[in-house]
């Protein structure tokens, strides 16, 4: 996978953005947007990119996983209050 693709799935969330990921390489978003492109304008991904991603993975996937339990708390929450 490279850091295009890397990049595509972690910001597929839209809370995890191309400003996070950035801010995480201490880089400027403009240069991130330009580490996914192709052709002249293209830069190359920030050495050791993918330790940085994974870790940005792992830790959204962490907050995803509370976000849906407490999705799934409020869905049940209501459904009670639908019963009475």
């Amino acid at each position: 996978m490279d850091f295009k693709e890397a990049t595509d799935v972690l910001t597929s969330a839209p809370t995890m953005t191309l400003a996070k990921v950035a801010e995480a390489f201490g880089k400027d978003t403009h240069t991130i947007m330009r580490a996914r492109m192709e052709g002249p304008n293209a830069r190359t991904p920030p050495r050791g990119w993918q330790p940085v991603v994974a870790k940005l993975a792992r830790e959204h996937a962490v907050a995803l996983s509370l976000y849906s339990r407490t999705l799934q708390e409020l869905s049940a929450s209501l459904t009670r209050d639908e019963g009475r």
